[in-house]
């Protein structure tokens, strides 16, 4: 849908291309900030709120006014043209262009000031988009599409009851965004790159480099990415679960969800779900591995661009390199002792000064640690029988068996449900655990205590997890 389509209202975007863009754009800024503090706006407070503006910034009520605006697009009404810049009038004009809705009276009697959804939507992403720090936001969807792929798999997931909502949806809104970051890394590459060409001397080329915090905020997130071993871990763990999410029944699911949601036909829903999982495999396999191979790229050219750069302004223009080639080929092709004299006049041009500095590990003494006189020896006791058994219980108890025979009885129990024998074979191995259950039931299978009989078999079953001799287990 084309988003005029949506707003239904041509005048929505005219107070942002007037004369007084500005004071429009900061007043609802204000309006907003004030309904979230208050649970019910009146347009008393509104009014007083947009005074108080207009008087701290210095505008003057009464000598500014909107008649001889020359940026407006859409011209005003005939009533509107003598209009003062004044927060009633600031109102009506939020109102006429749907940005606040109409008129509404409250219990005392007053004005209810309800700015649209859909002007708090726009207003929030401009202030998201200009107040952007860029710190920890890649990082921060990565973690975010693992987090929300990792719950979807728990057990007794929430997110599994509206699977399109709450995990398709979210996974598309983070790697959609991803994307934009990874934009904005080139972007800052290339506005980089284009800064130190422009410097001509060493001493505003250091300032730079030093003062310039959007460098370091920069190349930190790039490489907290690149190097975290975490972050691979879990694209990979992303991308192999989104492959199972995708085989599932939870992707009928999603489509029947889609098509409640967003009123489609199945045939519509199917397409759009297909569509989000195969651009989050895309992106994941393929587009994100190449956009940090090209920002890789990009950064090296920065720095071998940055090394140019300060040879050049250190050799004032010259090629020092070429200069001292051209300066050791002429000597070479000279006789041996005006080869003597030459080496000796620049060695007496040239002044090579050893510089040492000693920091404070050099000359800092290490500190003994005194006892105060008290006896660090370790006591010896003897413990009886008794102490012996209560101290081994306790270790049992802080370290609890995983796989004991009780936890193993209840894993099969659950497997057995209402029949009495079971076969791997038969079963739909999904997690380590589960095998583990299995081998751990093969171990205990001579115990007495045990309440089944285990038999093996040559035949191997390959499951998802490990390749496992199959066993036939049956109550005793």
């Amino acid at each position: 849908m084309n988003f005029f389509d949506y707003i239904k209202n041509d005048s929505f975007f005219k107070p942002l291309t007037l004369k007084y863009r500005r004071v429009y754009y900061d007043c609802i800024q204000i309006l907003i900030e004030k309904m979230k503090e208050l649970p019910v706006l009146y347009e008393s407070e509104a009014k007083d709120s947009i005074t108080v503006y207009i008087k701290n910034t210095g505008i003057r009520e009464g000598n500014q006014s909107l008649q001889g605006d020359e940026d407006m697009i859409d011209e005003m009404a005939s009533d509107e043209r003598g209009i003062e810049l004044q927060a009633a009038e600031i109102l009506a004009l939020f109102r006429e262009c749907g940005w606040v809705l109409p008129r509404e009276i409250g219990r005392n009697g007053d004005y209810v000031v309800n700015i649209s959804t859909d002007c708090r939507r726009v207003m929030d992403f401009l202030r998201k988009m200009t107040e952007k720090t860029g710190e920890g936001t890649m990082s921060n969807r990565i973690f975010s599409m693992y987090e929300i792929m990792k719950s979807a798999f728990d057990e007794d997931s929430v997110r599994r009851e509206r699977p399109y909502t709450n995990i398709l949806v979210p996974l598309i809104d983070n790697e959609t965004e991803l994307k934009n970051e990874l934009a904005d890394l080139k972007d800052s590459i290339a506005s980089i790159m284009k800064a130190v060409i422009v410097f001509q001397d060493i001493n505003s080329f250091g300032q730079f480099i030093m003062k310039d915090e959007m460098l370091d905020r920069f190349f930190s997130e790039y490489f907290f990415v690149k190097n975290n071993g975490l972050i691979p871990t879990q694209i990979s763990y992303i991308k192999g679960k989104l492959r199972i999410l995708r085989q599932e029944e939870m992707r009928g699911k999603m489509v029947a969800e889609c098509a409640e949601k967003l009123q489609l036909s199945y045939e519509e829903s199917e397409e759009r779900v297909e569509r989000y999982f195969s651009e989050l495999q895309y992106f994941l396999s393929v587009e994100y591995g190449e956009n940090m191979e090209l920002i890789d790229k990009r950064i090296n050219n920065y720095y071998n661009l940055a090394n140019t750069r300060i040879m050049l302004m250190a050799s004032n223009g010259i090629r020092l390199e070429a200069a001292i080639n051209d300066f050791l080929n002429a000597v070479s092709k000279l006789p041996e002792e005006e080869q003597n004299i030459a080496m000796d006049k620049v060695g007496s041009c040239t002044r090579v000064m050893n510089q040492k500095y000693i920091g404070y590990k050099s000359f800092e003494k290490n500190k003994r640690i005194r006892n105060e006189g008290q006896n660090i020896g370790l006591a010896t006791a003897e413990l009886s029988e008794e102490e012996k058994a209560a101290q081994t219980e306790k270790l049992f108890q802080s370290a609890p068996n995983r796989y004991s025979v009780e936890k193993v009885g209840g894993f099969l129990e659950v497997q057995f449900g209402n029949g009495n024998r079971i076969s791997i074979k038969e079963k739909e191995i999904q997690t380590k655990e589960e095998i583990l259950m299995y081998a751990a039931a093969m171990l205990y299978a001579k115990n007495a205590e045990f309440p089944y009989e285990v038999q093996l078999s040559e035949e191997s079953v390959r499951t998802k997890i490990a390749d496992i001799t199959n066993v036939t287990i049956m109550k005793k």
